[in-house]
């Protein structure tokens, strides 16, 4: 665990070697060397051990990789909960009103000879239509279109890394979604 401790700023007086004798007051900053850091961490960690009342407004956070599992502080004899990887996969079903249709534009550089490369990865891709790759003065262009719903998520990024894996470097990408109004009679 680490902490900050704020000091509050030092006044010292300097005295010039010109002949003026007044005092020029400067603002400083006073930092902590290691070992009093180290001092006050190993305070506030043995104070917050101890189970007395935080000061109002201080958190204690713990920071754990997410392959680890962090022990719950309640009942001791609870069981643990499945990892994510255990747990069943959820479906939700999709209606009609949740499709959307995904305008994609991506402008970038791209070498001449990989415009079929990118084009065919993206023709493997389920859903896309409307595909255009090309390069003019220069500039590549990728635009298609692609329907989606509104739980999926990633669809956009998954695009990127698909053009950006054939050889196209990425500076604009442009987005818009169209969604299907149903009208009410």
């Amino acid at each position: 665990m680490a902490s900050i401790s704020l000091f509050p700023a030092l006044h010292s007086v300097s005295r010039p070697a010109i002949a003026n004798p007044s005092p020029i007051f400067r603002p400083s900053f006073a930092l902590p060397s290691s070992s009093s850091f180290i001092v006050s961490a190993a305070a506030f960690r043995h104070s917050a051990g101890k189970g007395r009342s935080r000061p109002r407004g201080l958190k204690q956070v713990r920071v754990v990789e997410e392959d680890a599992s962090i022990p719950e502080q309640g009942g001791e004899g609870e069981a643990p909960s499945p990892s994510p990887s255990e747990q069943p996969a959820v479906t939700v079903p999709v209606s009609s009103s949740d499709i959307l249709t995904m305008f994609f534009q991506a402008e970038g550089t791209l070498n001449e000879s990989a415009v079929p490369s990118v084009t065919e990865a993206l023709e493997q891709t389920d859903g896309i239509t409307g595909l255009k790759v090309q390069l003019v003065e220069g500039i590549a262009s990728v635009e298609l279109t692609k329907q989606t719903t509104i739980q999926s998520t990633g669809v956009a990024s998954s695009l990127i890394e698909i053009i950006q894996g054939a050889g196209f470097k990425l500076q604009t990408l442009n987005l818009s979604f169209e969604d299907k109004e149903e009208v009410f009679v």
